[in-house]
């Protein structure tokens, strides 16, 4: 494999790489340092796809184990998006050691640069290698001839190895928004290997929630009848605004942990959204399939409307609901304004799966 990498990474690096002869561009990668506002990290791009790796908070100690660290999280981007086991590793087989290069080309430098200020973008929803990549390569790409998205042009190259591009376990949850009688329900199919903070972000998307408030996940083997029990275990969000740990000192950070790591045990999960409302909802696995060879995430199904963001709770969503089935109500034209201003809309499956699929 051929690493192209820009000046700032070759000092970074204490190296000083010579141009090489171009090769196939399916194994050819280019690497830039970027640096500022207190975030380090390192954008690999791949010639033939511009799909994107980031190695966040590269440091010294991760810069010394470089090609390691990218060849993981690769590997870690790929099983999140569903592809083959079998493929990865021989992709990865393929690329063979890494060999630095000076990075000579003037247009893929401007590409590396564009790929970079995705890595910066994308920042502002992950902090994590992973999800970091997984949001970097899922941006399209529009062009004058063309218009792609990275992730799906390198899928699209892998299928030189003759073998299911696609291939995962997969979970099957159904998602009940407890809405005092008014309850909302989705079902999604999602790989196996998602982090629970991409789980977060299709929650969001699912229930037309606007990510503005602070989250948790109680797991459990079992539901227990007493609506306060605490959960067999709980993945709290690291946050500025409130000491989970403090409320529950047995609790995990969320960050990093994937639903696999978890869900063959604990098989509910009690997902809350804003610690004001506290919306409840209730997660269950009712499928698990082997080996699945569609693209996910994808939802299944829903019925119900969810509520605008800090309308109140369950009751405060009820009051607004009579208002707005009122025009004759004295409150209507505020709190129809009110609604719009927030962006709320009745449930549109089409609408929600595109962004889900998206």
């Amino acid at each position: 494999m051929t690493l192209h990498i820009t000046k700032k990474l070759a000092d970074k690096l204490k190296l000083a790489p010579v141009p090489q002869d171009a090769e196939d561009e399916l194994y050819s990668w280019r690497a830039n340092y970027a640096q500022g506002h207190g975030c380090r990290f390192v954008v690999f791009m791949n010639d033939a796809s511009r799909l994107t790796v980031v190695v966040n908070e590269a440091k010294a100690a991760k810069l010394k184990k470089l090609p390691e660290l990218f060849i993981h999280t690769l590997r870690e981007t790929l099983l999140d998006f569903c592809v083959n086991p079998e493929v990865i590793e021989r992709y990865i087989a393929e690329l063979g050691d890494v060999v630095y290069a000076k990075n000579a080309d003037r247009k893929k430098t401007g590409l590396l640069n564009k790929s970079t200020e995705t890595a910066w973008y994308s920042l502002r929803d992950y902090t994590d290698d992973i999800g970091l990549s997984i949001c970097a390569s899922t941006v399209p790409i529009f062009g004058a001839d063309e218009s792609f998205v990275p992730k799906d042009r390198f899928l699209e190259l892998l299928e030189c190895y003759g073998l299911p591009v696609r291939k995962c376990r997969a979970f099957d949850l159904k998602v009940r928004l407890d809405l005092d009688g008014r309850d909302a329900l989705r079902q999604l199919r999602v790989p196996a290997n998602l982090s629970f903070e991409r789980l977060h972000k299709l929650l969001q998307t699912a229930f037309g929630w606007k990510n503005c408030h602070l989250h948790s996940f109680g797991l459990f083997k079992e539901w227990s009848d007493n609506y306060y029990a605490r959960p067999d275990v709980e993945l709290v969000m690291e946050s500025d605004q409130y000491d989970a740990y403090e409320a529950n000192p047995d609790a995990k950070s969320v960050a990093g942990v994937k639903l696999s790591d978890y869900m063959q045990e604990y098989t509910k999960i009690l997902y809350t959204y804003d610690f004001g409302d506290d919306w409840h909802h209730y997660i269950e696995v009712v499928r698990v399939l082997d080996d699945c060879e569609e693209e996910l995430p994808i939802l299944l199904s829903g019925e119900g409307d969810a509520p605008p963001e800090d309308v109140g709770g369950p009751g405060g969503f009820a009051e607004f609901l009579a208002i707005a089935a009122n025009p004759a109500h004295e409150d209507y034209e505020h709190m129809t304004g009110w609604a719009k201003s927030q962006w709320w809309k009745p449930f549109d499956y089409e609408t929600v799966a595109s962004r889900i699929k998206g």
